[in-house]
């Protein structure tokens, strides 16, 4: 679990984790410099299945998920999953969640959730998020597998992940470490499943780094992501990062792809167009991919 300045919710989401039906469980937090007593109300659950890893400045979720990936001790787990601060866990979420990976033969799920809305009143707006439309060959360089508070992989495909974190250069901060963690997997072969069932309460308010995704303000500022030139110099690390990765004829696949995210000349963007199908799994996705790239918005 990362945290940053979420004394409000903290507690909550630990005691749902630590709650877990049929599962054993250990809490490895890493805080990237609170100043709202977050450090504080963790220690005062004194819990010895709770463990604070020493203070270190990230600067950023994704760098504090990073430094949990490199540093966090999982010695004897039988699988390891990603925890925000701020969401509830289904109290089935481990169980269910470890139960598909053996159930389908897979590395690694992740799942929809259940977006969550508190009011002035006290009162709880929801709606679902589904993020299990079927995969791409290719949606890994654009996009994670759905939320990363979602991700449950196996300790085997953890300990891959891991050493690709701790020591290829090429792997970059400034990507999500979800979307990192995603191609990654999905790059060196891995199985992925993701399931169209919620496991947790995903809390929406002011201090998301990312939502829900809803609404015309979330359509607005998916546009500018792709028009931001940061993005698609995100997509142009991952792409070169899982190229490094893959084994042939994906290799080979992935380092024609990964120049064209490097330029935005016509032909690179006509090429993107074609991809387009293989990049996004969400059918509107797509067209709003399509659209931009022939606009030359991207």
């Amino acid at each position: 679990m990362a945290t940053y300045d979420g004394a409000a919710f903290v507690e909550e989401q630990l005691r749902t984790i630590l709650d877990q039906d049929g599962v054993d469980v250990r809490v490895v937090v890493s805080d990237d410099g609170s100043t709202d007593g977050t450090l504080g109300v963790v220690e005062a659950m004194d819990d010895p299945r709770i463990v604070v890893l020493p203070p270190l400045r990230s600067g950023s979720a994704s760098a504090n998920f990073l430094r949990l990936v490199r540093d966090a001790d999982v010695a004897g787990a039988t699988a390891v999953a990603f925890a925000d601060q701020d969401d509830r866990w289904h109290r089935d979420r481990l169980a269910r969640q470890l139960a598909l990976i053996a159930r389908h033969d897979v590395d690694a799920v992740s799942s929809s959730v259940t977006a969550f809305w508190t009011r002035a009143d006290g009162s709880e707006r929801t709606d679902y998020v589904g993020k299990s439309d079927p995969q791409t060959q290719l949606d890994f360089l654009l996009e994670s597998a759905g939320p990363g508070c979602t991700f449950v992989l196996t300790a085997a495909a953890f300990t891959m992940v891991r050493e690709v974190v701790r020591s290829h250069p090429l792997v970059d901060a400034r990507v999500p470490h979800d979307w990192t963690v995603y191609a990654i997997a999905r790059a060196t072969g891995r199985r992925w499943r993701i399931d169209p069932e919620p496991t947790l309460d995903y809390r929406q308010h002011g201090g998301n780094v990312t939502g829900a995704n809803r609404g015309l303000g979330a359509v607005l500022t998916r546009v500018r992501r792709l028009a931001n030139g940061d993005y698609r110099s995100q997509c142009a690390a991952v792409a070169r990062l899982a190229a490094s990765l893959a084994q042939p004829p994906l290799q080979q696949r992935l380092e024609r792809v990964a120049p064209l995210f490097e330029r935005s000349d016509r032909g690179s963007r006509a090429a993107l167009r074609r991809l387009a199908p293989e990049l996004r799994r969400e059918p509107s996705e797509r067209r709003l991919l399509s659209i931009a790239l022939a606009l030359g918005l991207w």
